[in-house]
């Protein structure tokens, strides 16, 4: 049963993460200000430093292909995404140290990343038309701030649950 349980975790992010794009809207800023959470790929980077990355890359390519099919209309732009930057956590991980402060670093370094590259392909493929000034102000810096904020909020439940898990998977 407990094996089952993370999958179903990522998915429930993957629904509020859906969900908190739809719904929630921040009445202190401008309506020009995107905010793009990206809850799965928070749980990603948290499953590959603390459990393991073959978890990490799997469930990565899992749910990226899953907002390909769901969100966009290019399959393969979140399934690579998603999986490469797994496996670039944890190889990063082999360097540095597992504190939290690290982690939070790699993760708002992981979804500006990710938003560039995805700004990168739909620019390249003419899907967006806006500039790179207003992609930074508009979209990335107030998507970095949402995720950041939930990476912190969530940190230390998640750790002390993956760290739990990946002793009682040891013992088995």
């Amino acid at each position: 049963m407990k094996r089952f349980f993370l999958p179903f975790l990522v998915l429930f992010a993957f629904i509020c993460e859906s969900s908190f794009a739809h719904l929630v809207h921040f009445s202190f800023v401008s309506e020009d200000y995107v905010f793009v959470p990206r809850f799965v790929l928070l749980f990603v980077i948290f499953i590959t430093v603390y459990l393991n990355r073959t978890q990490g890359m799997v469930l990565g390519f899992f749910f990226g292909l899953l907002h390909d099919i769901v969100f966009i209309e290019v399959i393969g732009i979140y399934l690579f995404a998603y999986g490469i930057l797994a496996y670039l956590i944890y190889k990063a991980m082999k360097v540095l140290h597992g504190h939290i402060l690290i982690v939070l670093l790699l993760i708002v370094l992981s979804v500006a990343v990710l938003e560039f590259y995805v700004y990168g392909v739909n620019y390249v493929i003419g899907a967006t038309n806006i500039s790179l000034y207003q992609f930074t102000t508009l979209r990335l810096l107030p998507t970095l701030s949402l995720n950041l904020v939930v990476a912190i909020l969530v940190s230390f439940p998640i750790k002390s649950y993956l760290t739990k898990l990946r002793f009682e998977m040891t013992e088995d």
